[in-house]
Formats: structure tokens, C-alpha cells, sequence
């Protein structure tokens, strides 16, 4: 039971992460910017997320060291990688940032037989490829004007989330309650992006109300469920298989832009869309062999 219940939460979380590159643009046409958009989308997150945590009356307080830990990944790892993603967005489409961002689950997993020590096995490594290339195949759909700068900073979010992913899979973080983790991880990354934002003096705090309703869908449906959903399914069922299940994203992105901005959906959008939801099934396939509980639990519904 509890295996399926995170690769409910690894999926949830990757339909949430999809909204990204609509709100995004929603909010560029809204008068803001890259720098701009993450701040105010973390510091509404962690607004909210305070509230949510002084209601149930959640002690704040963590050791130096834990204190420290969640500094370095929500910094180094989450900010990080949300900033130069979003700036990737100005230099090329959000199909091909996608694509390359999506270098992480490779890491991720690679990363994990050697420091978590995981198993790798024939359909995890089936599964991977299969949406890597269906990953592939979405950006591809369009044709795309390559920016070696654009290329260097989606390749680089994916580098730095697969850090973010890695550490939310050790003991001491994992034994954080889900809500507090996700307040500090909003409140490192807004004041960090703030930080970054006015030395360098790219904030741009005019916004339309059409760019402060993306933020605010960005602060509640990409990083308060989004980063939630995805550390409890990291804590259920590792970082490796969370990274995999987590390529059904780009999916939420087709179908968004489809409904959202009238995308057509053409040959290679389909074969894309359709490789990444076979690899999701294959993995949940491996998952029901292994673990008889998920088996059962899929017989009873039937």
C-alpha cells in the first residue's frame, strides 16, 4: 500500500510541476521576469505554508545541523535550479529547456547506486530511456533556435535538482515533516532569489494582475503541492524511481499548451506523450511484481 501511495505522489507531483511553463509565461505577459517569478513564488509559498504551520501550532526549531542541510539544498539545489530553468525559457523554447532539464533523472539514478547503493534493474533502466527519449521526442515536435546560453542553463537546473533530489533522500531529511520542509525550502530559495534579484537589480515588482494570479498558481499548485507531494514520495520510495516517475511532466506541459495556448497536437507530441506514459506503466508494472501488497491493492479495485 504504501508503495503506491508514493508513486501517487511522485505522478501528482509531476502533474503539478507541468503548470510550470504556463504560468510562467502567463506571468512574463504580466509584466514580470525570471528573477521576478521565483521570488514572488516562493515567498507566497512560504507565506502560505507559515500560516498552514502556526495553525497547527508546528515547532519552527531544528538542529545547526539540519538547519544547515535545508539551507544548502533548498539553495544550491531548489533555488538554483528554478532560476536558471526560468531564464533558460528566454533563450529557447520551453519543449527543449524541458528536454534538457530532464538530464536529472539519469543523474539521479546513477547518483543513487552509488551513494544509496539502490538496485538498478532491467525495467527501471527500460523505464528511464524509454522517457528520456519521449522527453526527447516532445521538444523535437517544434523546431527550436539552439542558444549555447539557454542549452548551459537547462542543462545546469537539471544538475543542480538532481542535488536537491539526492538530498531530500537522507535519513535526517526524510524525518522532517513534509509542510515544515517545504516552508523552509521556499523560504531559503525567496530570500536567496530576493538576494540575487536586488544585487543584481532585476526585480520587477510592476506586475499586472494577470502576472500576481500566475504567481500565486505558481506558489500554490507548483511548489506547496508540487514540492510536498514530490519529498513524500522521495521519502516512500526513493529518489531514483521518483526521478523516473517524475517524467510525466512534460505530458502535463502538451496537454496544457493544447487547451491553454492552442497547440496543435501533431505525430511527434503523441509518439512523446505516449513513450513517457508507457515508461510510467512498465515502472508500475516492476512495482507490483516486487511488492505483492501493490498487486493486491490493484485486484481489489478491479
Amino acid at each position: 500500500m504504501k508503495k503506491i501511495h508514493g508513486m501517487i505522489y511522485a505522478v501528482s507531483s509531476a502533474v503539478a510541476f507541468g503548470f510550470v511553463p504556463v504560468f510562467a509565461v502567463i506571468a512574463y505577459r504580466g509584466g514580470t521576469n525570471a528573477i521576478t517569478a521565483v521570488f514572488l513564488r516562493f515567498f507566497a509559498a512560504a507565506l502560505i505554508l507559515f500560516g498552514i504551520l502556526y495553525v497547527r501550532k508546528t515547532k519552527f526549531i531544528l538542529s545547526r545541523k539540519l538547519f544547515g542541510r535545508i539551507a544548502y539544498l533548498s539553495i544550491v539545489g531548489y533555488a538554483a535550479t528554478c532560476v536558471t530553468l526560468f531564464l533558460s525559457y528566454n533563450y529557447m523554447s520551453i519543449g527543449l529547456a524541458t528536454t534538457l532539464h530532464y538530464i536529472y533523472p539519469a543523474i539521479v539514478t546513477v547518483m543513487s547506486l552509488f551513494i544509496f547503493k539502490e538496485k538498478i534493474g532491467k525495467i527501471k533502466i527500460l523505464s528511464l530511456i524509454m522517457s528520456i527519449l519521449g522527453v526527447y521526442i516532445l521538444a523535437g515536435s517544434k523546431e527550436n533556435a539552439v542558444s549555447m546560453t539557454g542549452v548551459a542553463l537547462a542543462l545546469a537546473s537539471g544538475g543542480f535538482y538532481s542535488l536537491y533530489t539526492i538530498e531530500l533522500g537522507r535519513e535526517d531529511i526524510k524525518s522532517i515533516d513534509g509542510l515544515l520542509l517545504t516552508f523552509y525550502v521556499s523560504l531559503f530559495s525567496a530570500t536567496s532569489t530576493f538576494i540575487y534579484g536586488a544585487a543584481t537589480r532585476s526585480l520587477k515588482l510592476d506586475i499586472q494582475p494577470i502576472g500576481i494570479f500566475s504567481v500565486l498558481g505558481l506558489a500554490l499548485i507548483c511548489t506547496v503541492f508540487a514540492i510536498l507531494a514530490y519529498s513524500r514520495a522521495v521519502n516512500i520510495i526513493g529518489p531514483s524511481d521518483t526521478a523516473i516517475l517524475s517524467t510525466f511532466e512534460p505530458v502535463t506541459g502538451v496537454v496544457l499548451g493544447i487547451f491553454v495556448f492552442g497547440e496543435r497536437l501533431n505525430y511527434s507530441l503523441a509518439a512523446g506523450s505516449f513513450l513517457i506514459i508507457l515508461a510510467v506503466l512498465f515502472f508500475s508494472y516492476n512495482e507490483r511484481k516486487r511488492n505483492p501488497e501493490i498487486a493486491a491493492l490493484g485486484v481489489s479495485q478491479n
